[in-house]
């Protein structure tokens, strides 16, 4: 199994390697570890480095760290051309939805600019590109990334409309579930919807759970759990879901192990 979206640079991994051992002996042998500016950019090439064969670097500008300026973007992007190497997607990138920033036309304009440029380097580099973009911001996520001729993407912890969802999925690009899956009704439509070749696994750590995962530290170890929800909502078998969503995760992001 594959985590395709851990933040394992957060301060609430201060020693990730428990983390790590934890998730490998429940049989997630990768994880995809994506930056969201320069420190935490740095952050993960150090993880990677660290754990190879095992965590792989994103380099990415998330839309709603709003202190970041447009040479942090530009940071961000010539360490994508440096790292080309070393990385196997850019992200997370994407469009605002959160905080009373979101709303603001300029913050908005901004981010469609600076999402192009992440989609435009993405196609010219042959790189995956994972995207920040809830709700009614996926479908212009949509336009941008295609009118980049992107061609390798995932919307993670994806939350848009059907008409949204279907268009992403015909356009060729993947899907990720979260461990919501196992106690969100919304989650559970998405699971039963998604094309088995279209759908990714990811945790969002550290980000906090409900149902089963209240009150516990989010980590990699929970995409067991989460399988297992997709494949109980689906009527198939873990081992079935564990192996396509794998297969998804190595085709997107050019993972071996």
């Amino acid at each position: 199994m594959i985590d395709s979206h851990v933040h394992l640079d957060a301060e609430q991994y201060p020693d990730p390697s428990g983390s790590i051992k934890r998730a490998l002996y429940e049989g997630v042998t990768a994880m995809v570890v994506p930056g969201t500016g320069p420190a935490s950019n740095r952050r993960v090439m150090d993880l990677a480095r660290k754990y190879p064969g095992v965590v792989y670097a994103a380099i990415g500008f998330h839309p709603e760290r709003y202190e970041q300026t447009d040479l942090d973007a530009d940071a961000a992007l010539e360490m994508i051309v440096r790292e080309r190497a070393s990385i196997c997607a850019i992200g997370e990138v994407g469009l605002p939805w959160y905080g009373a920033s979101a709303a603001d036309a300029n913050v908005n304009a901004r981010a469609k600019m600076q999402l192009a440029q992440f989609a435009r380097i993405a196609a010219e580099m042959d790189l995956a590109l994972i995207l920040h973009a809830p709700h009614r911001r996926a479908a212009e996520a949509l336009e941008i990334i295609r009118a980049a001729k992107v061609r390798r993407a995932v919307f993670h912890w994806h939350k848009a409309d059907e008409q949204t969802t279907r268009a992403i999925i015909d356009a060729g690009y993947f899907i990720s579930l979260t461990p919501e899956v196992a106690y969100r009704q919304r989650d559970q439509e998405l699971a039963r919807m998604l094309p088995a070749n279209r759908m990714l696994v990811e945790t969002d750590g550290p980000w906090p759970y409900g149902g089963q995962f209240a009150g516990r530290l989010t980590e990699p170890a929970f995409i067991k759990e989460t399988v297992a929800a997709i494949a109980h909502l689906r009527c198939t078998t873990i081992d079935g879901i564990a192996t396509s969503t794998t297969v998804n995760a190595r085709a997107l992001f050019g993972i071996n192990s």
